[in-house]
């Protein structure tokens, strides 16, 4: 849903940011076009004239250089301005030649104009227009330079003057995408913080969980069927608080007419999907951290804190069909956190004989997850043969860091040839496996593959997460 925004002044000043080891500021404000437009022609106040000492100081002994960014939609629609603020006055011609070098748009025939607008020398804003309804960019200004020629990139913090831009007309959506041919479309769906890959009746395709504060809705993309499910209403006392926001947690499974969940981070249940009847199969004296069933319904596993302080070590335990426990396992997934936050980890079944275990990512476990074949109970840490060492490198060359995090949360198309992931300010990147050149898609919540090869993502207007 499009709405304008009132005009209101609103004028946004940056203060206190000296420190060079704060990172950069990337925030979307409501400002209108008048109040964009007065930014530049704000009367600078003259600098000092430079004494001679500081004059011969060379720039190894100068402070580190920064750029400080914030975003500002404007009115009317179809134009953002991104603000940026410099700790050292910017050399302007490298901004022109970076800015074009490295400007990159999900929609490649989408039309995108920008100009840059000079306040200052430690003061720029650009202005952007452009004619879709939904459309990302981004732009990296790390090799932009100062007047004395140091650029603006930071070995320590790889790619911070990285900047994404989203537009989505205030409608959140859901984006399918075909990488080899760039057809996309644009579905809406609904906000939330909170979206979940869900298998049906052990089928390939995926639908997808949108969690909500009145209502949550399973969407399926092949045939636009939306099935409603109703949010548990009767909190008890003793639920756990979450940092996730939602007081249910549903199976990554669902059945012909059931499913199971797990309400307040503490009672496992049986639903019905057709009344919403509730059996109660267990209820757990420690929160609850994970929840999934096997394909066929028959196990339901459960990770939940293996100590009081809520911190990063899960137990395990598996139960049959009707809630009785078949297995336990002290120690059975460590995800790093500090203690007391109660995140969701992401536990799953491979088949009905296998079970998928989160553990911490790192170069002996760089997809991060463990295998547990649940008729032997023996373990072993799962790999994939298209995650060669290649692949690997040109991921890190590619993100100028050694994360195994982004290795770890690759989707792979179906016929295996592309990969997208995605990072953590929500840009989603396909690589081809073929050439080993990476494809900008988008921003928001990277969910899966089609079985058809379009790429599925979220743009909600909260900040979402999946697993």
């Amino acid at each position: 849903m499009r709405y304008f925004v009132s005009l209101i002044v609103v004028m946004f000043v940056l203060t206190g940011c000296t420190s060079t080891e704060q990172p950069p500021v990337n925030k979307i404000s409501d400002i209108s076009t008048e109040a964009v437009k007065a930014a530049p022609s704000l009367t600078p106040t003259p600098s000092p004239s430079p004494s001679p000492a500081k004059a011969t100081i060379q720039p190894d002994e100068l402070v580190e250089p920064s750029l400080y960014f914030e975003q500002f939609e404007t009115v009317p629609e179809h134009q953002r301005v991104v603000m940026v603020r410099s700790n050292v006055d910017m050399q302007k011609d490298s901004f022109n030649r970076v800015l074009e070098s490295t400007l990159k748009k999900s929609d490649e025939k989408a039309e995108l104009n920008y100009t840059l607008e000079w306040g200052t020398p430690q003061l720029l804003q650009i202005r952007f227009q452009f004619d879709k309804e939904a459309l990302t960019f981004m732009f990296n200004l790390d090799e932009a330079k100062t007047v004395d020629g140091r650029t603006f990139a930071r070995k320590d913090q790889p790619n911070t003057n990285k900047v994404v831009v989203r537009y989505n007309g205030r409608q959140p959506s859901l984006t399918l995408k075909n990488p080899l041919t760039n057809k996309q479309s644009i579905i809406p769906v609904w906000d939330t913080n909170w979206i979940k890959t869900i298998k049906a009746n052990g089928g390939d395709e995926p639908s997808f969980l949108f969690y909500g504060k009145d209502q949550h809705h399973l969407f399926t993309i092949s045939n636009s069927k939306t099935v409603k499910l109703p949010v548990v209403l009767d909190k008890q006392k003793d639920d756990y608080g979450n940092d996730y926001g939602y007081n249910d947690m549903y199976s990554d499974q669902f059945y012909s007419g059931y499913t199971y969940l797990v309400q307040g981070n503490k009672r496992l249940y049986r639903v019905d999907l057709k009344d919403g009847n509730r059996e109660l199969l267990h209820q757990f004296e420690k929160p609850v951290y994970g929840l999934s069933s096997s394909p066929d319904g028959k196990k339901i596993a459960v990770l939940y804190a293996h100590d009081d302080l809520i911190g990063p070590v899960a137990d395990l335990k598996v139960f049959d069909a009707k809630g009785k426990p078949i297995y336990t396992l002290e120690n059975a997934s460590h995800v790093s956190h500090s203690d007391g936050f109660l995140f969701v980890y992401p536990l799953s079944w491979a088949d009905n004989s296998h079970l998928i275990l989160p553990t911490d990512v790192g170069e002996n476990n760089p997809l991060g997850r463990i295998v547990l074949d649940f008729e032997s109970k023996k373990q072993s840490v799962l790999t994939d043969k298209r995650l060669t060492k290649q692949v690997i490198a040109d991921l890190f060359a590619h993100e100028k860091n050694e994360d195994y995090y982004t290795v770890s949360n690759l989707r792979w198309s179906p016929d295996s040839k592309l990969a997208a992931f995605q990072i953590s300010d929500g840009q989603i990147w396909i690589y081809n496996t073929k050439d080993r050149s990476f494809q900008f898609a988008g921003a928001g919540t990277l969910l899966d593959w089609m079985p058809n090869g379009q790429l599925a993502w979220a743009n909600t207007l909260n900040a979402a997460y999946r697993f």
